[in-house]
């Protein structure tokens, strides 16, 4: 038994239970992906979503200009400053960081919108975001993401060909002090493989959305009321 749940569980296991949750009502989910610089957030959503091609990214709300092309609730939410201090006073940002001098942010209507239509919402966000998150949105999946070893870790972002030896230490640092908060997370992964953990971040998400949580008013059309 426990082979046949390795690999790849099967598809005709995973088939049928995503058969059961598509024939009754669920809510979305909000998924955040955490860990160290150069751990491969990006590269394991990227695989993931190749999986899974209906998970949507979130929507950040920033200060700064838009660019040429970039249009207002699509690319971001542009707001500015004292309407950003506004949001962050009224509780209505889960996570934030500045860059560059501007303000970037999950906007927490928007997030919250997008679930109750049943979208499913997936975000490459730091340890302290995800924590955020978290702390303000008690049904967030929170996934951290650890390399297999701290060498592996250093030798993916020296192949990166961006760092130099201050930010190296910089990071390396960083890098254990966010690896010491991973059990506050609600998984823990190791990237050795990104298909692998692509597969595994998959069979997660096919048991979150089986929470009692995320299916309100089951029991109601089970009873046919």
């Amino acid at each position: 038994m426990l082979e046949r749940l390795r690999g790849d569980l099967h598809d005709d296991v995973i088939e049928g239970i995503v058969q059961t949750y598509r024939e009754y009502p669920t809510t979305g989910m909000l998924v955040c992906v955490s860990g160290p610089s150069g751990v491969g957030k990006g590269t394991v959503i990227a695989a993931l979503k190749k999986i899974m091609p209906s998970l949507e990214h979130s929507i950040s709300v920033t200060t700064r200009e838009p660019r040429e092309g970039e249009v207002d609730g699509v690319d971001y939410y542009f707001r500015t400053k004292e309407e950003f201090a506004t949001m962050l006073e009224n509780n209505q940002i889960l996570e934030h960081d500045v860059y560059g001098g501007n303000f970037y942010g999950t906007p927490r209507e928007a997030i919250e919108r997008r679930i109750g239509s049943g979208e499913d919402i997936i975000m490459d966000v730091t340890v302290p975001g995800s924590l955020s998150v978290l702390d303000k949105f008690s049904t967030s999946c929170n996934i951290f993401l650890l390399p297999p070893s701290l060498s592996e870790l250093e030798k993916r972002l020296r192949e990166r060909g961006t760092e130099t030896e201050e930010s190296m230490i910089f990071r390396s640092k960083k890098a254990i002090d966010e690896i010491n908060q991973a059990t506050k997370f609600d998984y823990i992964l190791i990237n050795k493989d990104v298909e692998q953990t692509a597969r595994e971040i998959h069979h997660i998400l096919i048991a979150e959305k089986l929470r009692a949580v995320r299916r309100p008013g089951i029991e109601k059309v089970v009873l046919g009321r």
